[in-house]
């Protein structure tokens, strides 16, 4: 099945970084427990779409499901880019673990012939107050070196 019928199959909403999920689990959380142990939601990324750069408190992993290979854009500490690859083609991955506190966004590699669909587990699990939305002028403050990439995102 392609990506963008398991979309259709699975009646995702808009996310605001881009794309469209669907929260599959959420934890039950008991009253002397912030928040659940982990969360999963399906994800989808059309083919003209992508995934702005963003950060969360909680490591996430990206599992690989369906259509095209995605890049996943990772700004290390002294602010370079590191690229994995999520798909089927060589040299890239099924799942890719993205630590807590690491700032990622997500693009399809040229070959764009159909959107990706992708679960992500987030442990612990996603709050919206932990997420944030990481802004070109926040990355061209604090990596002044990287101009050229930021001001072409």
């Amino acid at each position: 099945m392609k990506a963008s019928e398991l979309a259709k199959k699975y009646h995702l909403d808009p996310h605001v970084e881009g794309g469209s999920f669907v929260e599959l689990f959420r934890d039950n959380v008991p009253e002397n427990r912030p928040r659940g142990a982990h969360g999963e939601i399906y994800y989808y990324l059309g083919e003209t779409e992508h995934s702005d750069f963003h950060v969360l408190d909680s490591d996430e992993y990206w599992l690989y499901h369906a259509g095209t290979t995605l890049e996943i854009w990772i700004v290390n500490d002294d602010g370079s880019l590191r690229v994995e690859k999520l798909g089927m083609e060589d040299g890239s991955d099924l799942c890719v673990l993205l630590p807590s506190g690491t700032i990622f966004g997500a693009r399809h590699t040229a070959d764009r012939t159909d959107g990706t669909f992708v679960s992500c587990v987030t442990v612990p699990e996603f709050t919206y107050r932990n997420y944030r939305i990481v802004t070109k002028a926040e990355m061209l403050e604090k990596y002044p070196a990287s101009a050229d990439f930021w001001a072409n995102i």
